[in-house]
């Protein structure tokens, strides 16, 4: 699974992209701790505590966000799919 990190996150994950490999169906919840697991610093800003992703960050799955999502962050994926985190943006 590709999850695709934007804006300030992008460089604490090391770039755009982090390949996720786990057996699919996979809960987001799941493969987005795979994909911080070994990123203390991305963890950092996108974890509340463990399972708890913090009130700001968004994350969509294949561009809908996850809280539309019939199971929430518990809704499964497969390997094709695509997930998008971002943090809180501002602007004008």
């Amino acid at each position: 699974m590709h999850v695709n990190f934007y804006a300030t996150l992008r460089p604490l994950a090391g770039g755009k992209t982090i390949e996720v490999s786990l057996p699919t169906p996979a809960p987001v919840l799941r493969v987005l701790q795979a994909a911080t697991q070994d990123k203390p610093d991305l963890a950092a800003e996108m974890w509340q505590a463990p399972g708890a992703l913090k009130s700001h960050i968004k994350v969509f799955v294949n561009g809908r966000q996850s809280v539309h999502l019939p199971a929430g962050l518990e809704t499964p994926v497969q390997a094709e799919d695509t997930l998008d985190v971002f943090p809180p943006v501002g602007g004008g």
